[in-house]
């Protein structure tokens, strides 16, 4: 099974579609920042090419949050949004056919909060809060997609972009890292591409959809 984890989208699903007949995945991961916009938008999710690839995205901080969570009929249950295409709210979990554990958690504080309108293209609950993982699972956790992530991970020195420090969701970000101790992390937001390592953790930073060659990275294989 082929699985890609793939950066932030920003609704360019024309491109999603070149990278879907490019590699051929099984199974995408999206970190946030999907594009997911039915009130802005003149969206057609049904022109992205599902027909043998699942796609499975968080929320980021460019989604529409007061469309995408009232879908969350049971907290850390997916919603499916239509064929081959699932939300995965913030404390979901994917099981891969390995055996392996995927935890969503998406959401991230802003850096263009000033430029946009409450309630229409910024959301408060865009900030990762404690009631958000009241639900993530007491098993082994193997894998986390987030859309920012913990303070461990030294993501300022990369990016050219001045983030706010006090983003409340990284502290929560790390919270579930000393909890999990996962061997792989994967988030975007940045929109920059880096890796590293913490403790046992790898972890990876992807670009966004305009960075071809690094929006993208294949999952490895269970070891």
């Amino acid at each position: 099974m082929k699985i890609i984890v793939l950066g932030d989208l920003h609704g360019e699903f024309d491109r999603l579609n070149c990278l879907i007949e490019q590699e051929q995945p099984d199974i995408i991961l999206q970190v946030g920042d999907f594009g997911y916009w039915p009130r802005i938008d003149d969206q057609d999710l049904a022109a992205i090419n599902t027909a043998r690839t699942k796609i499975y995205f968080c929320d980021g901080n460019n989604d529409d949050l007061a469309y995408l969570h009232p879908l969350v009929k049971i907290p850390g249950q997916p919603v499916h949004i239509m064929p081959g295409i699932t939300y995965m709210p913030r404390g979901s979990v994917l099981d891969l056919e390995d055996g392996r554990r995927i935890l969503f958690i998406g959401g991230a504080l802003s850096i263009d909060q000033g430029r946009r309108f409450e309630g229409w293209d910024w959301f408060p609950q865009e900030v990762i809060c404690d009631q958000d993982v009241c639900e993530v699972p007491d098993s082994v956790v193997d894998i986390v997609i987030s859309h920012t992530c913990p303070e461990e991970f030294a993501i300022e020195k990369y990016s050219r972009q001045r983030y706010p420090e006090a983003d409340p969701s990284r502290q929560i970000l790390s919270q579930i890292l000393r909890r999990y101790k996962p061997s792989l992390w994967y988030f975007g937001h940045w929109h920059v591409f880096a890796q590293g390592q913490y403790l046992n953790t790898k972890w990876t930073a992807l670009g966004w959809a305009w960075h071809w060659g690094n929006w993208f990275r294949i999952l490895p294989s269970a070891e």
